[in-house]
């Protein structure tokens, strides 16, 4: 099957809303656990050096994923500085030629930071439970539904029972045609890779501040698309974060 060279975005599409979980029981639980890694043991060999733990090291070490949150609020505070550190607004910078660029807190391909950030909150300090959009350059947190999310999350999901508690869930969302109407197909990988480092940035803001996450891919994403009111196939949710204190 060829895509016409002027088609940008069918295939992506037809891999997105045809990679829903693969519900095969038996492959999740006919193997035991094994983790592969790669090794040339004939290859010329040259021993890394010991060296001095930095910051990212010490973050990376501390960060684990949570199955078992404390039903304890996360303080207002404390959210809005995840938020930041995920995919905050850093600048402007001054361009070439004039103009100014609104550089944010991961790179992102052609500066064009096609993510949407979406709070499923539960409990947050401050701030009734719902469903909320991040304005990243206003700083605030628009509610874009009032109703008991909580009530139809078991269906949407897989890893519901690990987080039922956890004071938000964090849901990447993605808008396609930012980057793909620069990159073509490809521009739906860049969107993956985006989202992975959004998502690390908050799993280490969360070790430092004393938090704990579990990244989630198992989810209906319809279900969700439709949860939080986005306009599938043009934009859809790409991950989710949830993010309190262990339980």
């Amino acid at each position: 099957m060829s895509i016409p060279v002027d088609d940008p975005t069918s295939l992506s599409r037809l891999f997105h809303l045809n990679s829903e979980p693969w519900l095969n029981e038996e492959a999740y639980r006919a193997a035991p656990y094994v983790q592969e890694v790669r090794s040339y043991p004939d290859a010329p060999r040259t021993r890394l050096p010991a060296a001095p733990d930095g910051a990212v090291q010490t973050l990376a070490a501390r960060r684990r994923s949570v199955r078992a949150f404390a039903p304890a609020p996360l303080p207002l505070a404390t959210l809005a500085a995840m938020l930041r550190a995920t995919y905050g607004v850093l600048g402007p910078d001054p361009m070439q030629g004039g103009g100014r660029f609104l550089r944010r807190a991961v790179p992102s391909a052609g500066g064009l930071y096609p993510l949407e950030l979406y709070l499923l909150v539960n409990r947050v300090a401050g701030v009734a439970p719902g469903i909320y959009h991040v304005d990243a350059i206003g700083e605030a947190l628009e509610q874009v539904s009032d109703a008991p999310w909580q009530s139809g999350a078991a269906e949407i999901f897989y890893t519901w029972p690990f987080v039922e508690q956890a004071p938000v869930i964090l849901c990447l969302g993605a808008v396609f045609g930012r980057a793909q109407k620069k990159y073509g197909p490809r521009g739906y990988r860049y969107i993956l890779l985006e989202a992975g480092h959004a998502a690390q940035n908050l799993c280490l803001a969360a070790a430092e501040a004393g938090l704990d996450t579990l990244c989630m891919g198992g989810y209906r994403d319809m279900a969700l698309n439709r949860l939080i009111g986005l306009e599938a196939p043009a934009e859809g949710v790409v991950y989710t974060i949830a993010l309190g204190t262990a339980a």
